[in-house]
């Protein structure tokens, strides 16, 4: 019986691949990358032309039975390095992503798209699985030039989209609803945001500090209330960066009122704003046998976030 060599890294950036992560794609002959080089050359390996696709994981006994290639194979060639030619560009082969209908909606200041995503604490992540539409909501945060998500090392669509898929980020906050004379007539006031990329796993240190990113953009000060996480758990979460690269998102906003009727109406017109208030908190049975009090971070983000 033969298996995979699984190689330690990336034949073209020669990144490390280690054999219990996800990340690494490859061919029938075994040629190796990573998932942003892979996007690079099209999903197809540069020696054989044959697809380049998901490597699974060995972890355990059967990694400690049949140990990973330590043999390192690296291209002679330029690569194009990490699935983007470098933060604040456009990616090789990336088409620029543009707004083609109410484009006055369009707003390009990037403080704009980092004010939103540091405001709202879901977005969508969206790619195709196996030629069928694949969509979840998640939790995430925006650091510097990414974006921070997680998941479990279990998923297997989020696996999918760590060696590589092509993805799709979504954002939106709903800031009122526009009331007009007519139903046709009538809107809303909001900001969305949709940024387009390749998803890069994260190991090693990063991954254990990106997941306390996370937890911090979520309630600040918390990761210092509790305990860190166990290596077991950083090993069972998937954590992947989306980078924020320039021609590869869309900021789109309308605010204002409705737009003055074009025919005789009594019917009342206005905007009903909305926004998202946090409510007291509910503490756990447990703490209240305790009488635990409730910790100064969750204090503070009720306070932030107000009535």
């Amino acid at each position: 019986m033969s298996w995979l060599q699984m190689r330690p890294g990336c034949e073209c950036c020669d990144i490390d691949l280690p054999a219990g992560e996800v990340g690494a794609v490859v061919c029938s002959f075994e040629c190796t990358f990573c998932s942003g080089c892979a996007e690079h050359l099209e999903r197809a390996c540069p020696n054989c032309g044959g697809a380049l696709m998901p490597r699974p994981t060995r972890v355990g006994d059967a990694l400690l039975r049949h140990p990973a290639s330590t043999t390192r194979v690296v291209s002679a060639g330029e690569c194009p390095g990490r699935g983007y030619a470098g933060r604040g560009s456009v990616a090789a082969g990336a088409s620029r992503q543009r707004l083609r209908r109410l484009t006055d909606r369009a707003r390009s200041e990037r403080a704009d798209l980092d004010a939103l995503l540091d405001e709202v604490l879901t977005g969508t992540l969206s790619t195709v699985v196996d030629g069928r539409p694949w969509v979840v909501p998640m939790l995430f945060a925006r650091d510097g030039d990414r974006v921070l998500l997680h998941g479990s090392t279990g998923a297997g669509a989020l696996r999918h989209v760590a060696a590589g898929a092509p993805a799709v980020f979504s954002v939106m906050v709903v800031d009122g609803l526009v009331v007009a004379h007519t139903t046709f007539d009538s809107s809303a006031n909001y900001r969305s945001a949709v940024i387009h990329g390749v998803l890069t796993p994260l190991t090693g240190e990063d991954r254990e500090t990106s997941l306390d990113r996370i937890s911090e953009r979520l309630i600040p000060g918390r990761t210092a209330e509790v305990r860190p996480m166990l290596p077991k758990e950083v090993a069972a979460t998937l954590a992947m960066e989306l980078p924020i690269t320039v021609g590869q998102w869309v900021l789109k906003a309308r605010s204002g009122g409705a737009s003055v009727p074009d025919e005789e109406t009594d019917a009342w017109s206005g905007v009903v704003p909305l926004r998202v208030v946090a409510g007291d908190p509910e503490p756990a049975p447990w703490s209240v046998e305790a009488a635990t009090p409730v910790p100064a971070s969750v204090s503070a983000f009720v306070e932030r976030v107000g009535r």
